[in-house]
């Protein structure tokens, strides 16, 4: 295989990684979230403490949405697992975000199978047998969750100490400002800095403003560079106000920005005119 055609493939697996790790993590919160609502309810219901409740099999059956689970699985930590392995193990070293990965695969599989044999529990299998198998459950699953989130937690942290090593990509960084919108859907803006902020460490999430403006403004996509660019400006306005080395290089960041913007809306009113 070329160099080119392994710089294109590498290129392909981070962004697959980056976009199926935060979809992944939204799609689970909205499990956890709603399984820890439905558990809540049942306790304001029964006055009961949430660790002596017991449920019918068709209450139990109820507290995850088991199709929601299995396209969690299915469509974001499946595609998630084999871009992380085939990105990472080619090197003799393990990479712990690598690791992670596979455990929180492992760990919502196993809790799929515990939920389909609750959901699945024959009619005529007896009450005692069906005890037996909630006592599991009931044990396994806020415990699972739990886990699962915390691992969540430590992944995403990982990530964003590698995504330095992926700020020279183009599809990358385009990519995420397009779908910031689904990627980091609450408080996009803060959490769309945050994350560059951790791409470009050394220079801040204004530099990355500034180096995906100008890559959609090589590209002629004069409109996304442009409101890339804005968005940089008003993102970094805050920190151009105080008084540091660090915010005169925001300041003059902030002005290229807004040379550039100026640029692209410029182009893009030339190119509009010779479409009309």
């Amino acid at each position: 295989m070329s160099k080119a055609r392994q710089r294109e493939l590498s290129r392909g697996l981070q962004w697959a990684i980056i976009e199926h790790h935060y979809r992944a993590r939204r799609s689970f919160m909205k499990i956890f979230k709603m399984y820890e609502a439905r558990v809540s309810a049942l306790v304001k219901e029964r006055h009961t403490a949430r660790d002596r409740i017991r449920l019918t099999a068709a209450e139990t059956r109820l507290l995850f949405d088991t199709p929601q689970l299995e396209a969690l699985l299915r469509d974001e930590l499946e595609p998630l697992r084999r871009a992380s392995h085939a990105y990472f193990r080619d090197s003799d070293i393990a990479e712990p975000y690598d690791s992670k990965v596979s455990r929180i695969y492992h760990e919502l599989s196993i809790l799929k199978e515990e939920h389909l044999s609750v959901r699945d529990w024959p009619k005529d299998g007896g009450s005692r047998e069906f005890a037996r198998l909630f006592r599991e459950v009931s044990d396994y699953y806020p415990q699972r969750l739990r886990r699962v989130r915390d691992l969540f937690q430590r992944t995403t942290k990982r990530l964003e100490i590698l995504l330095p090593r992926f700020a020279d990509n183009p599809v990358v960084l385009r990519s995420a400002f397009l779908f910031r919108d689904e990627l980091w859907p609450d408080q996009t803006r803060s959490n769309f800095v945050r994350f560059l902020s951790h791409m470009f460490e050394a220079k801040g999430a204004v530099h990355g403003f500034l180096v995906i403006a100008r890559s959609f403004f090589r590209a002629a996509f004069f409109f996304e560079a442009a409101a890339c660019a804005r968005m940089g400006v008003a993102a970094s306005a805050k920190e151009a106000q105080a008084r540091s080395t660090y915010a005169q290089s925001v300041r003059e960041t902030i002005s290229e920005l807004d040379r550039l913007a100026a640029r692209a809306e410029s182009e893009l009113e030339t190119q509009q005119e010779m479409d009309a």
